[in-house]
C-alpha cells in the first residue's frame, strides 16, 4: 500500500513538473501573475515527512525547474527556503488541540482560514525571495513584491480549487 502510494505520488510530482516546464513556463498574467504548480506538492507534502526527506525533495524540484528556466539555481533555493521554513509556518498555524497524527494539509480536513493562511505563508514567501533573486535590482523591488503578490494570488486560486 505504502509503495503504492509513493509510486502515485513520485508519478505526480513528474507530471507537474512537466507541466510547469512545457506548457506553464511561459504562462502569465499581464506579466505579473505566474503559476507555479510544482510548489503544491513542497505544500501539501504529509505533515509527518522528515525536515530531510522535504528538504532534498524540494531542491531535486527546484533544481529541475532551473534548468528549464535557466535560472540558476534560484527556484532551487526558493524551494529550500520554503522547505526550511515549513516547520516554524505549521507551527505558528497549530489549531489549539494541535495536529493529529493522521492529519493531511488539505481544505476539506483543515477548514479554509488554516489552509488559506498556510497556503498563503508558502507562497508569499517562496514567491518574494524568487522575484527579488531574479531582479538582482534594487530597483526593480517594487515589481518583484508586485510580482510575488500577483503569483501568490493566481497560486491561491489554482491551489483553492
Amino acid at each position: 500500500m505504502l509503495a503504492n502510494w509513493n509510486f502515485r505520488w513520485i508519478f505526480a510530482v513528474c507530471f507537474a513538473l512537466l507541466a510547469q516546464v512545457l506548457f506553464l513556463r511561459e504562462l502569465n498574467i499581464a506579466g505579473l501573475g505566474f503559476c507555479f504548480i510544482y510548489l503544491w506538492f513542497l505544500i501539501k507534502a504529509p505533515l509527518q515527512i522528515s525536515q530531510s526527506l522535504l528538504l532534498l525533495g524540494s531542491f531535486v524540484i527546484g533544481w529541475v525547474v532551473d534548468i528549464f528556466y535557466n535560472t540558476h539555481g534560484m527556484h532551487a533555493f526558493a524551494c529550500v527556503l520554503i522547505a526550511m521554513a515549513r516547520p516554524t509556518v505549521l507551527r505558528i498555524l497549530t489549531p489549539a488541540n494541535g495536529y493529529d497524527e493522521r492529519s493531511s494539509i488539505s481544505l476539506a480536513e483543515m477548514k479554509w482560514l488554516w489552509f488559506f493562511s498556510y497556503v498563503f505563508l508558502m507562497l508569499l514567501t517562496h514567491h518574494l525571495v524568487l522575484f527579488i533573486l531574479e531582479a538582482s535590482d534594487w530597483n526593480l523591488l517594487g515589481l518583484s513584491i508586485a510580482r510575488a503578490f500577483c503569483s501568490t494570488l493566481v497560486g491561491m486560486l489554482v491551489f483553492g480549487m
